[in-house]
């Protein structure tokens, strides 16, 4: 039995969440980000085996770009857990949305998770989260999914959300990241975005902001620190955020009965 342990992680966040779950579960493990390593060809995890499929959640759900890279994942009934990582104001109907989408692939989703990680965009927001009272309840969930994990079989797990939700939502928020001179134009923030909106002929800026899911690989990757938001805009949106979601949310987990 093998722990297929499968994120999008664009700022390492989601990533560690991830981790500390799996760390709990104490499985043979084949881990894969799908920023670094893209679902687009098909991918079968077999009936016994387990998946842990966590994704960021980008206002209230989770990437677009991964809900397609899904439909290349395909289960026999294998059991799954699913993780939400959210940016301190909430995590909406992500968590409904990836138990429709893997149950529609062949997978089982037996328990499920929300948990905090600083905010993408307004990195102040939830900064240093996951604390380590965060770390503590993800390896608490990986261990109480384990023994999930272990029995013959489990109940399907019910999670919070809006049947009734549109996934298909436009979202382009006014700001996207550039650069400012420190840039040394290297080029590297061009090649990890996930969606191409950064063109090398005109690195310091995004140039197909239409593309741009404010992810924050670029920003994470740059060298220099050169990348970030630089516009006025950004700064009012950001004051006004930082207002509305102050308060300290604890992680959520869901599991049969």
């Amino acid at each position: 039995m093998k722990l297929y342990n499968i994120c999008f992680s664009a700022r390492g966040t989601t990533q560690a969440c991830a981790s500390t779950i799996a760390s709990g579960m104490n499985m043979e493990t084949v881990s894969c980000n799908w920023l670094e390593k893209p679902c687009t060809e098909p991918m079968a995890i077999a009936r016994e085996d387990r998946l842990l499929f966590s994704m960021p959640v980008y206002a209230g759900y989770i990437p677009k770009l991964c809900a397609k890279m899904l439909k290349n994942l395909q289960g026999d009934e294998t059991p799954a857990v699913i993780a939400a990582v959210y940016g301190n104001r909430h995590y909406d109907n992500a968590l409904l949305q990836m138990k429709d989408l893997l149950k529609k692939q062949g997978f089982h989703v037996v328990a499920a998770g929300a948990f905090v990680a600083e905010h993408s965009i307004f990195t102040s927001v939830a900064k240093g989260r996951p604390d380590e009272e965060d770390r503590k309840a993800m390896a608490d969930f990986g261990v109480q999914c384990a023994r999930l994990f272990g029995k013959d079989s489990c109940p399907e797990v019910r999670v919070p959300g809006d049947p009734a939700y549109n996934a298909d939502i436009a979202i382009n928020l006014p700001f996207k990241p550039d650069a400012d001179d420190t840039c040394t134009e290297c080029g590297a923030c061009a090649d990890i975005c996930p969606t191409h909106a950064i063109e090398k002929e005109n690195i310091r800026v995004t140039a197909r902001p239409e593309l741009c899911i404010n992810c924050g690989a670029c920003m994470k990757v740059c060298p220099t620190g050169a990348r970030g938001y630089h516009s006025a805009v950004y700064e009012g949106a950001r004051a006004g955020f930082e207002q509305r979601c102050a308060a300290y949310r604890t992680p959520e987990t869901f599991f049969p009965g």
